[in-house]
């Protein structure tokens, strides 16, 4: 299945190169894959692979960041088209379900790398998505905010209790551990995420510990719904 990928300068021939790379890293794992394989299977020469890329390394981080961008705008999206609180939660796990459904070995690539060193040295890059994914999200919220339908939260734990539970039940479907109907599974989701930030649900927080610019003490922000599995890629 041939990726969709979304960053700037894209090519066909660079997004060949990306969908085999993906083929061969999720056959024989990213140490074990060579360039010989991805060559083979992408039908571009040697040197045009190292054109695009430099090196097998750059290839696997390259289709780590594209599909968290990809992801990204599809979630943008989904939020930006629905003024509806409640349709619009509906929408957004629909879609984040229905990226992984069309792009499985994707989806299961950015879990088993999301916190590989293999990204390490990328993480200034990891670190502005996920910005611009938080951002997104509460801009989106702010409205519900002020007209009191939802809490007000920090940015990361609107991402923790919205993309969640959806992620914990993506990581189980991927490997074929759950078979549930998709559309129960998307209403049930999209029920839990609302009811978490639902301010007639929510807890009393006047007692929790919060820095000076209301961010939680002591917490690592992540917003990327797929980047919330420790583990690396064989």
């Amino acid at each position: 299945m041939e990726l969709n990928t979304q960053r700037k300068g894209t090519s066909k021939r660079r997004r060949d190169i990306l969908d085999a790379s993906l083929r061969c890293f999720m056959k024989h794992g990213i140490e074990a894959a060579t360039i010989e394989q991805i060559r083979e299977a992408s039908g571009a020469s040697s040197g045009s692979i190292y054109h695009h890329f430099g090196s097998k390394q750059a290839i696997a981080v390259a289709l780590y960041l594209d599909g968290m961008e990809e992801l990204a705008v599809v979630l943008r999206n989904a939020m930006q088209e629905q003024d509806d609180l409640r349709q619009g939660i509906r929408d957004v796990i629909a879609a984040y379900l229905d990226w992984v459904s069309q792009h499985r070995d994707w989806a299961l690539y950015l879990l088993r790398v999301a916190t590989a060193d293999l990204t390490r040295d990328d993480a200034s890059t990891i670190d502005e998505i996920n910005r611009r994914s938080r951002e997104d999200l509460a801009r989106w919220l702010r409205p519900f905010v002020d007209r009191g339908e939802i809490e007000q939260l920090p940015d990361e734990l609107y991402a923790s209790l919205i993309y969640g539970a959806a992620t914990h039940f993506v990581r189980h479907w991927l490997v074929g551990r759950l078979t549930l109907d998709v559309d129960f599974v998307v209403e049930t989701l999209a029920h839990a995420a609302r009811c978490s930030i639902s301010k007639s649900t929510h807890p009393d927080r006047s007692a929790t510990h919060k820095s000076r610019n209301g961010k939680a003490k002591g917490l690592k922000s992540k917003a990327n719904p797929l980047r919330s599995r420790k583990g690396a890629s064989k």
